[in-house]
């Protein structure tokens, strides 16, 4: 799964209830889902990561 499509279900989640997002958990997403060829830094993929295995996503390839 691409970063764009791992954002976007990161919103679907947290739009049926499987996975709440805080505010700026959504502001994080939605950036990376607006500008997804933007690199991300470490701390922001470890963040981005512990999300998406909160969601029960599968985890994202490490080029992302």
């Amino acid at each position: 799964m691409t970063i764009e499509a791992t954002a976007w279900a990161l919103f679907a989640a947290h739009r049926d209830g499987t996975a709440p997002l805080t505010q700026r958990a959504g502001a994080f997403t939605g950036q990376i889902a607006v500008a997804p060829d933007q690199p991300l830094s470490e701390k922001q993929r470890r963040w981005l990561d512990k999300l998406v295995e909160r969601a029960g996503l599968p985890p994202l390839a490490d080029g992302g």
